[in-house]
């Protein structure tokens, strides 16, 4: 069982901590300081739009982070929609390239894991063969775990499920756990994503069958992709973050949602009810 965090909320102990992901109105990396004082411990800055900052502009957010002493866990937002790693216009050069300089952006940032969630990159087209499409995917994570294992980083690409009104390739957990146990690397695990689970209405015990190879955990309510609030019940994610303790998940919890409200109001509300259920 994990060890108990310390809240950066003044609400006491949290079993784990907890992030915001970069997501419609959030913006983790412009508003860190703000989400950090309404209660978070980490962000999850989007990497695609991390890659593509000029080199001046990177250091000089990375050194911000790093004086004001803010916690990048995790990246997602990973890659560039017209970055294909499925259909006929796949370029593993280019992957390989855009790989080189982002995953070393979110090393420097501190990442330990990258969401590989990206449904317009690998969304299979129209016509294209849906097998020839997973076999493409295992190639990309197989050059993913090649150019983290060369340089020697330590991080994880964390394959997500994504539902299917937002992508046709794998759609499911149980069907993004197949994929990983298949390219067997130790640099590619799974993201757990309960708005995921609830759009594909995929019963929660299947996470219980990947212990170690969780490596980030995304949520929203999903009755609007909204952040969770004090007093408003959310089926199935007590379930959900109880099967996270039971397999000894020591990594951070994010939440990717919409800003309904004003962020800071948002996040005041999330970190208490998180923290309340944790």
């Amino acid at each position: 069982m994990n060890q108990a965090v310390k809240s950066n909320s003044g609400a006491g102990e949290s079993r784990f901590l907890l992030g915001v992901s970069d997501f419609s109105t959030t913006e983790p990396l412009l508003n860190a300081e703000q989400i950090i004082g309404s209660g978070f411990d980490f962000i999850e800055p989007g990497l695609a739009k991390v890659a593509a900052m000029p080199e001046a502009e990177f250091k000089l957010a990375s050194a911000r982070l790093k004086q004001n002493d803010i916690c990048v866990r995790s990246v997602n937002w990973f890659l560039p929609a017209d970055l294909k790693v499925v259909g006929p216009q796949v370029d593993l050069i280019k992957c390989r390239q855009f790989l080189e300089r982002a995953l070393s952006r979110a090393v420097e940032l501190g990442a330990a894991a990258v969401v590989f969630g990206s449904p317009n990159s690998r969304s299979i087209p129209d016509g294209f063969s849906a097998s020839d499409a997973r076999e493409q995917v295992i190639d990309f994570c197989q050059l993913c775990a090649t150019v983290i294992s060369e340089n020697r980083w330590p991080i994880k690409i964390a394959v997500e499920h994504v539902n299917h009104t937002e992508t046709n390739c794998m759609n499911t957990f149980a069907q993004a756990l197949s994929l990983v146990r298949e390219v067997d690397r130790a640099e590619i695990g799974l993201a757990a994503d309960f708005y995921h689970f609830a759009i594909e209405n995929e019963p929660l015990d299947i996470m219980l069958e990947a212990k170690d190879l969780i490596c980030a955990v995304q949520l929203a309510d999903p009755s609007d992709r909204c952040f969770p609030k004090p007093g408003v019940e959310i089926n199935g994610l007590d379930e959900f973050l109880k099967n996270l303790v039971e397999i000894g998940y020591a990594g951070g919890v994010s939440i990717e949602a919409n800003v309904r409200q004003d962020l800071a109001t948002d996040c005041h509300s999330a970190a208490i009810c998180l923290r309340t259920l944790i």
